[in-house]
């Protein structure tokens, strides 16, 4: 059966979604974040996906705001149910654009619980 991926329950499951939720809210809902590619990440002990991101300049952010967010991501703390964030990494910076590179990793403890 297919997932409605407008169904909060679907999005609160999707990390890409989730994550580019919160970069939205650090940034006080000023800036558009796009999902730019996603590819499947292992080890030997986790499993997870890379996300890149591109972050832009929406006409009510500045400059610093943007400067503000770099500095913030890196700090801050994602939430994600049946996911953690092990990376993320800001790639390319401007003043009116960033790549950002993130890594979720399925949870195995809350995982198996769901």
């Amino acid at each position: 059966m297919p997932v409605d991926a407008t169904h909060p329950r679907a999005r609160e499951r999707d990390p890409a979604s989730s994550i580019a939720d919160q970069i939205r809210a650090l940034a006080g809902g000023r800036v558009r974040v796009t999902l730019e590619r996603e590819r499947p990440w292992a080890s030997i002990t986790f499993t997870g996906t890379r996300h890149s991101f591109l972050i832009e300049l929406t006409d009510a952010t500045t400059p610093d705001d943007m400067e503000n967010l770099a500095r913030a991501l890196p700090e801050h703390e994602f939430a994600m149910r049946g996911y953690f964030l092990a990376d993320i990494l800001v790639t390319d910076h401007s003043e009116s654009r960033m790549l950002v590179e993130a890594l979720s990793i399925i949870d195995p403890v809350t995982s198996c619980r769901d």
